[in-house]
């Protein structure tokens, strides 16, 4: 199995998002996949213009030439293509966003009826892609309802491409999950993360176990316990950058 995992984070390797990638991807190579990680903020894309020359004047290829022509063949090589990105207003980066737009050349420009879902319409792939999609995100809120519109989103894509949805791992209140200095707080989670992804290429889905595991509280203590924790955090952030202006 290819496994291509995408990080949409423009903190690139300093991000929740990352901490989460890396063990997800050991597990998965630990049980047999060929994996890749393409951090997308290096890629330097430019965004859709909505030009479709990609589709009327070179067919299936971009006028923009910048990373996305090696990574658009990466995408097409995949099984599983993993989805990482923060949460942003309730839904994914702008990074992410732009990579998405910029599969355009993948289709052909005719309307034809939907090959996945009856129905509705789409549009003929030149290749068939991915036939499996993960999608990670991790977010500052402590609640994971504030990812429901992420995951409905990345539903709904897997579903209009004929592609099999094999889930989500989720992580509220995960930015302490960036911090260098409390790695050390979070081994037991990241080796579930890991199973995951092992449980992922070997049966094809997250076991309920797992599942349940991963969406256990990192900290101990309720909502107001981790309001109170990311706010001292906060002004503590804030009398640094007052000192460091001051000097």
């Amino acid at each position: 199995m290819k496994v291509l995992a995408l990080n949409g984070s423009p903190r690139v390797r300093s991000s929740s998002t990352y901490h989460i990638l890396v063990p997800l991807l050991d597990g998965m190579r630990a049980a047999g996949a060929e994996t890749s990680l393409i951090h997308v903020r290096e890629l330097e894309l430019e965004p859709c213009l909505g030009c479709f020359n990609c589709w009327v004047q070179t067919p299936g290829e971009c006028i923009h030439d910048d990373g996305m022509r090696g990574a658009i063949e990466a995408y097409r090589q995949a099984d599983l293509v993993v989805y990482g990105t923060p949460l942003y207003h309730g839904s994914m980066s702008g990074l992410l966003k732009t990579f998405l737009d910029r599969l355009l050349p993948r289709y052909e420009p005719w309307l034809i009826d939907s090959p996945h879902v009856a129905g509705m319409s789409g549009h003929p792939s030149r290749w068939a892609g991915p036939g499996r999609t993960l999608l990670v995100s991790a977010c500052g809120f402590p609640e994971f309802e504030n990812f429901d519109a992420l995951v409905c989103t990345f539903r709904h894509m897997a579903r209009l491409h004929g592609q099999e949805y094999v889930g989500e791992i989720l992580r509220p209140f995960g930015e302490p999950l960036r911090r260098r200095a409390l790695q050390g707080l979070f081994g037991a989670y990241y080796e579930v993360v890991s199973r995951a992804g092992a449980e992922v290429v070997k049966h094809g889905m997250i076991s309920g176990l797992t599942r349940e595991a991963l969406r256990a509280d990192l900290f101990p203590g309720d909502k107001q316990t981790k309001h109170e924790l990311a706010n001292a955090f906060w002004k503590q952030r804030m009398i640094r950058g007052q000192e460091t202006c001051a000097e």
